[in-house]
């Protein structure tokens, strides 16, 4: 009797998955050196494999569907990890001691990283280097981003499994070209713009293509169609529009003249009215502004720091120049921090500074409390 082989490593099949999965997606195929491509295969990764232990079954037993239903942001995603993977043995803590290939997987989905940092390491050994910029891997998702991978690129590891199911169900890819059958705008020829899924909460699976958001050639904007409406076609019409259609133009309001620029006083007031303390810039200084020549703005810092104590803080700088010659003695200074607890929030919170000499202590208080 032949020996039996032995059974694969749960971790190993999930990362193997996953790879497949995202080389499939991606031009070239999968590139270990690349940041976008390493987000999203361990995402999935990470998903198939908490997916293993919670429902007991083998990680290819896991369906698509269910893994796609995770992913519809990272706050499931990190609810199912949290919950599961410590149960297993797992030490998610930051401060655990590497060595868990799973644990520091997640370690390294959760980080945050320095937009700021050398893009490549010194030359030789240099005590107290920065690390090179993400991890001296290739990025183009979010390049300015400091945020962790996990909020930034569960969108796009949903993608990867998007095509899985669509490559499944036979149906249709993003930019695929597409004929309506029926309904009232039967025979109409365009491209797949998006894919629409049905999402069931109750048996938390994915079913689909449900729908398709077609971009027509002779229809403006773009429309949502059932799957069962539309078919796969080829013509030639592909790569330039039919003469004449709607679509053949410019976009609507391209040639539109450009709203006229804020004063200072306008540009003042929207960032007072932003500012959690805008009692912060005394009268005086307003004055000044409001009867100010010119505004500029820059971006000065944009870090942040990974749970538990998520926040993510980003430093502006507004200046204000007094008189139509600029002069270092005529200009008006003002400096903005706008604090964020994820990368999708909604209500920023922004505080003002009059001193870059301010800035550590505020930033100390409004990102701790302290």
């Amino acid at each position: 009797m032949p020996p039996r082989s032995p059974s694969p490593d749960p971790w190993a099949e999930a990362v193997r998955r996953a790879t497949a999965a995202t080389a499939a997606d991606r031009p070239g195929g999968m590139d270990e050196r690349c940041w976008d491509d390493v987000a999203m295969r361990d995402i999935v990764a990470v998903v198939l494999y908490a997916l293993h232990l919670r429902k007991l079954r083998p990680v290819e037993a896991i369906g698509w569907p269910s893994v796609l239903w995770q992913l519809r942001d990272d706050v499931r995603v990190t609810e199912l990890v949290t919950t599961v993977l410590p149960h297993a043995g797992h030490d998610l803590a930051r401060t655990a001691a590497p060595g868990d290939a799973v644990s520091e997987c997640w370690r390294w989905l959760t980080r945050t990283w320095d937009p700021g940092a050398p893009v490549t390491p010194a030359h030789g050994w240099v005590p107290d280097t920065p690390e090179p910029r993400w991890g001296g891997m290739t990025r183009g998702i979010g390049r300015g981003l400091p945020d962790p991978a996990v909020e930034v690129c569960t969108p796009w590891a949903a993608r990867v499994v998007q095509r899985q199911m669509i490559i499944e169900n036979e149906g249709h890819h993003l930019y695929s070209r597409v004929k309506i059958m029926t309904g009232a705008l039967s025979g109409h020829r365009g491209y797949v713009f998006d894919v629409g899924w049905h999402f069931d909460d109750k048996s938390e699976t994915v079913d689909g293509p449900a729908r398709y958001v077609l971009d027509l050639d002779d229809v403006e904007e773009t429309e949502d169609i059932d799957a069962d409406q539309v078919e796969a076609c080829a013509d030639l019409r592909w790569s330039r529009r039919p003469e004449g259609t709607l679509k053949d133009g410019p976009p609507r309001g391209w040639n539109d003249p450009l709203p006229p620029a804020k004063t200072c006083e306008e540009d003042l007031r929207e960032l007072l009215d932003r500012a959690s303390n805008p009692e912060a810039v005394p009268d005086q200084l307003c004055h000044a502004i409001v009867g100010a020549h010119s505004h500029h703005h820059l971006e000065l810092d944009w870090q942040a720091r990974p749970a538990p104590q998520r926040v993510t803080w980003r430093v502006l700088y507004h200046w204000y120049q007094l008189t139509e010659q600029y002069a270092d003695d005529q200009r008006a200074d003002l400096y903005e921090v706008v604090v964020t607890h994820h990368v999708h929030d909604d209500n920023p919170t922004h505080h003002l500074a009059l001193s870059e000499n301010d800035l550590p202590g505020l930033i100390a208080r409004c990102t701790t409390g302290k």
